[in-house]
């Protein structure tokens, strides 16, 4: 996007920032910690901006996150729960109403302005009036970030948290390529206005239910791998998804281990929903562009991380996530245990 368009934007953005009273704040289904921090440094700098503000996300939030919450109220809810009376509503982490389910159609009758920030390639084109998008910008957090400058708000110690959170959700703690010069001076930023790595840490990753490691091994074990040994694919049935559920156990867990496999450049776990579809989330280790693959379903993301949602059977959609896999790669299928 040329530079006179980003700065259009931009401003565009801003004006509706200032201009609005009300907001509600919300992003898509299973919210992640790019889309809850982000939401939690916006709602710290629109009240700066003496704005009455409300979180309201379409999944409750998770365990790991409700440490937040005794600085930041956040909110769930459902589809047929009643909208909050708001001039504009601000999309966090995506850009379209349809990947907040029912409460996406609640909002797009609402009438009040729509707003997106995201980081997602295409993510100008989506559901916003208005939109602040960088695909550049290694989190969505990174762009609230940037949004307080263009604001002259100091950060706030919440608001630091929540922009910490974002970055280090999507940069693996600062393991991934996206991991940028602006990630690092954020993330000296962030521990300078009072953001503890190791204790943010601990919140989010040692807390787990005890059943969570059992589920991780299962998970584990019901991986293969083909293409050659370039992909490794894991599927998890509803049957499982339910007990993940149970214990609020983040089925992502699942990708690192398999990604750290040599030899293993592309990630895939399969993940039965409720209503019968499948949810595929991608990860490439390599230079094979996931995004990509994931838009065969209508799906998206980044080159290295993205997902989609298929309307197939479990099985069904494993065996065209490896020929779309095998496709991409241009290698012969093989399978090894």
């Amino acid at each position: 996007m040329p530079a006179s368009d980003r700065n259009r934007r931009l401003t565009q953005f801003l004006d509706l920032l200032r201009g609005a009273r009300r907001f509600l704040l919300t992003g898509h289904e299973n919210p992640d910690g790019d889309c809850i921090g982000a939401q939690v440094a916006l709602f710290h700098l629109l009240r700066a901006l003496g704005k009455e503000v409300q979180i309201g996300n379409p999944d409750p939030l998770g365990r790991a996150y409700d440490f937040l919450l005794r600085h930041t109220p956040i909110g769930h809810l459902r589809g047929d729960d009643p909208l909050p009376a708001v001039d504009a509503v601000v999309l966090l982490d995506c850009c379209q109403l349809s990947r907040l389910g029912p409460l996406g159609r609640r909002i797009a009758t609402s009438g009040a302005k729509i707003a997106v920030i995201d980081h997602h390639v295409g993510s100008e084109s989506g559901d916003g009036d208005v939109a602040y998008v960088d695909p550049g910008a290694a989190a969505t957090g990174a762009l609230v970030r940037r949004l307080f400058r263009e604001c002259s708000v100091p950060l706030s110690e919440p608001a630091a948290e929540g922009v910490f959170l974002s970055l280090v959700a999507d940069t693996g703690w600062f393991r991934y390529s996206n991991a940028d010069h602006e990630v690092f001076t954020m993330a000296a930023e962030l521990v300078a206005a009072g953001v503890d790595g190791s204790v943010l840490f601990d919140r989010l990753y040692r807390r787990n239910h005890p059943d969570c490691a059992g589920l991780l091994g299962t998970a584990l074990l019901r991986h293969s791998l083909r293409c050659d040994g370039r992909l490794a694919i894991a599927c998890l049935d509803r049957d499982y998804m339910e007990r993940a559920a149970r214990a609020d156990f983040d089925t992502d867990a699942v990708l690192d281990p398999l990604r750290s496999l040599d030899g293993v450049e592309v990630v895939a776990l399969l993940k039965e929903r409720f209503d019968g579809s499948v949810k595929v989330s991608l990860r490439a280790r390599g230079d094979l562009d996931v995004q990509a693959v994931a838009a065969t379903w209508g799906g998206g993301g980044h080159r290295k991380a993205a997902g989609a949602t298929v309307r197939l059977a479990l099985g069904d959609a494993e065996r065209a996530v490896v020929a779309e896999v095998q496709r991409a790669l241009g290698t012969a299928e093989a399978t090894r245990p």
